[in-house]
C-alpha cells in the first residue's frame, strides 16, 4: 500500500517552495504517491507566475480528500498564515462536515526572515483549522537532531529564510525527515482503517448523526447507579 501524501503550500518568496520539494523527496523515499500543490495569488493580466511554482497544479478540495496525509506550508504572516492559504482552508467545510478530513495525519511548515519573527505563532494559528477538522496533528517535537539544530521549534517544520534564498543542509535533512515520518504515519493509520481497528465515520451523514450532538445529561446511562440502587447509605 502506497500512502498519498499532498504537499500544499503558498510561497511568496521561493523559501516555502523549496522546503516543499524536500518533503516531497522524503515522502517519495517512503514510498509515498506524492501531490505538490502550488496556491497562487492572483496574477495581473500577463504576469507569469513565479518559477519556483511553475508548472504546479493549484490544489483543489478533491486532493485534500484523496491525500492520507498533508503537508501545508505557508509563509509567517506577523505571526499568521497567509491569507491565500487561509482562503483556500476556508473552502473545506463540505469534506470537514462530512468526515472526510478527520483523523488524517496533518503537519505545517513555515519560514520567516527573523529567528523570532512569529513561527510558533503562524504554525500554531495554522492549526485551529485542523482542530475542527478532527485531523490528527502531527508536531515535530524534537524528533530528530537536525530539527535542534534549526532552530527547534516543536510546533512543526520552521526555518529562518537564508538570505541568499538556498536552504542549509540542516534544513534540507530536517525536510525530508519530516517528510518520511508524515508518510510513515499515514501508512500506518491507513492499515490501521483497512484492518478496520480504527472505525472512521466517513461514511456517516455527519450532518444529521445524532452522535454529534452526544446524549441528554439526563440520560441515566450517562449517571452510575444511585446509592439508593446501591443499597448504600450517605454517612
Amino acid at each position: 500500500m502506497q500512502p498519498r501524501i499532498a504537499v500544499i503550500y503558498f510561497s511568496s518568496s521561493g523559501v516555502i517552495a523549496e522546503i516543499a520539494r524536500h518533503l516531497a523527496d522524503g515522502a517519495r523515499t517512503e514510498g509515498a504517491q506524492v501531490r505538490v500543490l502550488a496556491l497562487r495569488e492572483e496574477a495581473e493580466p500577463g504576469e507569469a507566475p513565479r518559477a519556483a511554482d511553475r508548472g504546479l497544479p493549484e490544489p483543489g478540495l478533491e486532493d485534500l480528500d484523496w491525500a492520507d496525509g498533508l503537508l501545508l506550508g505557508t509563509p509567517t504572516r506577523f505571526g499568521n498564515i497567509a491569507a491565500r492559504l487561509k482562503q483556500f482552508l476556508d473552502t473545506s467545510s463540505p469534506l470537514a462536515l462530512n468526515g472526510r478530513l478527520a483523523d488524517k495525519p496533518v503537519t505545517g511548515f513555515t519560514s520567516a526572515s527573523l529567528p523570532n519573527g512569529g513561527q510558533e505563532a503562524a504554525l500554531l494559528a495554522l492549526y485551529h483549522t485542523m482542530f475542527h477538522w478532527g485531523s490528527l496533528i502531527v508536531p515535530t517535537g524534537y524528533t530528530h537532531p537536525a530539527l535542534r539544530r534549526i532552530g527547534g521549534n516543536p510546533y512543526g517544520l520552521s526555518v529562518t529564510a537564508p538570505s541568499n534564498g538556498a536552504l542549509t543542509p540542516d534544513q534540507i535533512e530536517a525536510a525530508h525527515f519530516v517528510g518520511c515520518r508524515i508518510t510513515r504515519l499515514a501508512g500506518w493509520r491507513e492499515a490501521a482503517r483497512l484492518s478496520q481497528q480504527l472505525d472512521p465515520w466517513l461514511s456517516a451523514p455527519a450532518l444529521h448523526a445524532p452522535s454529534l450532538h452526544g446524549p441528554s445529561l439526563h440520560d441515566p446511562s450517562l449517571h452510575g447507579p444511585s446509592l439508593h440502587d446501591r443499597g448504600e447509605r450517605l454517612p
